[in-house]
C-alpha cells in the first residue's frame, strides 16, 4: 500500500516556518531590544538635560529678576531627581583675595539615571553631566560669572540650594523654589590676584567641567594647583551669594 506524504509535506513545512518566526524573535529580542533599552535611556537622559536648563533659568530669574518664586513640572523618566541641601553636599567654593578666604557651600540637584550610567547635576548655577563610576564631565550651561575689563572687576556669582529635608522623585514632579536670601560683598585685591577653589559635593567629580570652565574665555583663570585657580590684574572682587530654598518636588 502506498502512503499519503502529503500531511508529512504540511507538517515539515509548518515546523521549518515556525522555526524561522522564533529564531526570528530571538534574532530581534538579542539585538534589537538592547537597542531599543539605549535609545530610550538616551531620550530619557536629553529630557532631562533640557529641564536642567529650564530650572537653572527659573533659578537666573529668581536670583536676577527679582522674582520671588518659581515652580517647573517636569516628567522624570527612567531615573532619579534628587535634592541635596548645602549642608550636607560637602561641595563648596572658596575665593580668596590674596589675604582673606571667603568660604561658601553649595547644594545640588542630581539626576541618576535607571538604564545608563549618566548623572547630571545642578550645582552653583551650572549644568553638568557625568559618567557614573568614570572620570571626566562637561558643562552643558555655565554659571553667570564674568570679568569686567573696563573696571578690572571681577563678579562670582554664588547659589545655595537649601532643603527642610532631603528629597527624591520619579514620574511627573513639579519643583517649587523661592528666593530666601541674599548678600553682596564688594572686596579690594590688594596684590590683584584672585584664587577660587573648587571641591565636589556628594553628587560626583565635576572638577573637570570646573576647570574647563574657569579656565575658558568667559573667566579666563590659570591652574596654579590641583582645583586651584587663579586670575591676575584684579583690581576688585565682587561676590553676590544667592540662597534658594526648593520647597518641594
Amino acid at each position: 500500500m502506498k502512503m499519503n506524504e502529503k500531511a508529512v509535506s504540511e507538517a515539515v513545512g509548518f515546523i521549518l516556518i515556525l522555526g524561522i518566526v522564533i529564531s526570528g524573535i530571538g534574532l530581534v529580542t538579542l539585538y534589537g531590544y538592547p537597542v531599543l533599552v539605549k535609545e530610550q535611556s538616551n531620550t530619557d537622559v536629553k529630557n532631562m538635560e533640557r529641564a536642567m536648563i529650564v530650572i537653572q533659568n527659573d533659578m537666573k530669574s529668581l536670583c536676577f529678576k527679582n522674582v520671588p518664586y518659581k515652580e517647573t513640572s517636569l516628567q522624570v523618566s527612567g531615573g532619579t531627581l534628587e535634592v541635596t541641601n548645602s549642608s550636607s553636599y560637602d561641595g563648596h567654593l572658596n575665593v580668596t583675595n590674596g589675604t582673606t578666604w571667603f568660604n561658601y557651600t553649595v547644594g545640588a540637584l542630581t539626576y541618576r539615571s535607571d538604564r545608563s550610567n549618566e548623572v547630571i547635576t545642578l550645582e552653583n548655577g551650572a549644568v553638568m553631566t557625568r559618567q557614573d563610576g568614570a572620570a571626566g564631565s562637561a558643562m552643558l550651561a555655565e554659571p553667570r560669572w564674568f570679568y569686567d575689563n573696563s573696571t578690572d572687576t571681577f563678579v562670582i556669582y554664588i547659589m545655595n540650594i537649601t532643603t527642610e529635608t532631603m528629597m527624591a522623585k520619579s514620574g511627573m514632579t513639579t519643583v517649587r523654589m523661592s528666593l530666601v536670601g541674599s548678600e553682596s560683598q564688594s572686596i579690594p585685591v590688594p596684590g590683584g590676584n584672585v584664587a577660587v577653589e573648587y571641591t565636589s559635593g556628594s553628587s560626583g567629580d565635576y572638577s573637570v567641567a570646573w576647570e574647563n570652565y574657569l579656565t575658558g574665555a568667559s573667566v579666563k583663570m590659570n591652574r596654579i594647583v590641583h582645583n586651584t585657580y587663579e586670575r591676575g590684574g584684579v583690581d576688585r572682587l565682587v561676590i553676590k551669594e544667592y540662597r534658594i530654598k526648593i520647597h518641594d518636588i
